[in-house]
């Protein structure tokens, strides 16, 4: 944030006229905003997930982070960011464009439901939003951190099916390729916390030999009380991030104490209805 002040700050240092002095540091919610977060789209096992620069895609209102799988603790979100600044180049004039914006940033502010602040910070990120081409504007796709590590922690542990919800707040900033400094509309965008909320067990991954919720059978298909021996849900697709906005079978995320929780009791071979031999 300061490094930001301070770019705008160095504009206006060498010029005297007020009037002026509000051309280094340009500030229109108008020309340069934040459209949407792009929601991610869960991938095939071994695709790589994209993003596309197209305002008609399926965007999220909200976004879901479940601490029990997330990792690194962080939201991260990616933002469709338009340009209306009208290009500016002309070949009959030898005049190259100015009105592409490459982004540097954005300025973060994170709340609580009630207001009170949590972190505020500047999270780094870069792209180009090329210039509006007629009236239609130029998009791109840029990550950005919508939620720290240190909001989290301020905002207090959830547990159990407990949820909370924090309001990121995010300000994009970077240089037109004229020189001046440009920001964006401040975008609010909510993002519900909670724990597991975000795993799923399927009935294939459970052994009804156990007295607790389990996923013992995408570990071991042979495990007493998983039946058929095939195992755990076929994960035919994964989360492009895990931990957020999807829902994920427990098979896909066996590291984490959320995807799986303690069986429990071996149950009696009455309960179990195989002996407690498995298969």
């Amino acid at each position: 944030m300061n490094r930001v002040l301070g770019h705008c700050l160095a504009g206006l240092s060498v010029l005297t006229g007020a009037i002026s002095l509000t051309s280094a540091c340009a500030h229109d919610d108008s020309s340069f905003f934040v459209q949407a977060v792009v929601f991610p789209q869960p991938q095939g096992a071994g695709t790589e997930c994209t993003y596309a620069a197209n305002p008609s895609q399926i965007f999220l209102s909200r976004g879901t982070l479940d601490v029990g799988v997330r990792n690194p603790l962080e939201y991260d979100a990616v933002f469709l960011l338009a340009n209306q600044l009208v290009t500016q180049s002309n070949p009959n004039q030898v005049q190259t464009e100015t009105s592409n914006i490459n982004v540097q940033g954005a300025i973060v502010r994170v709340t609580d439901a009630a207001g009170n602040q949590l972190d505020s910070y500047t999270s780094l990120t870069s792209g180009t939003v090329y210039a509006a081409v007629g009236g239609t504007p130029g998009y791109a796709v840029v990550s950005a951190t919508a939620i720290s590590n240190k909001a989290l922690t301020a905002a207090g542990a959830v547990s159990g099916g407990n949820s909370k919800t924090l309001v990121s707040y995010l300000k994009f900033f970077g240089h037109t390729l004229g020189g001046d400094y440009i920001e964006s509309n401040e975008f609010e965008f909510p993002v519900d916390i909670c724990q597991g909320c975000l795993v799923n067990f399927a009935a294939s991954d459970i052994s009804a030999c156990y007295s607790n919720l389990n996923c013992e059978c995408a570990v071991n298909p042979l495990t007493p009380g998983c039946g058929t021996g095939t195992g755990g849900a076929a994960a035919t697709t994964l989360p492009c991030v895990f931990g957020q906005d999807t829902v994920m079978d427990c098979s896909q995320c066996l590291g984490a104490a959320a995807c799986r929780p303690n069986p429990g009791t071996l149950m009696s071979s009455v309960v179990c209805g195989d002996g407690g031999t498995g298969g």
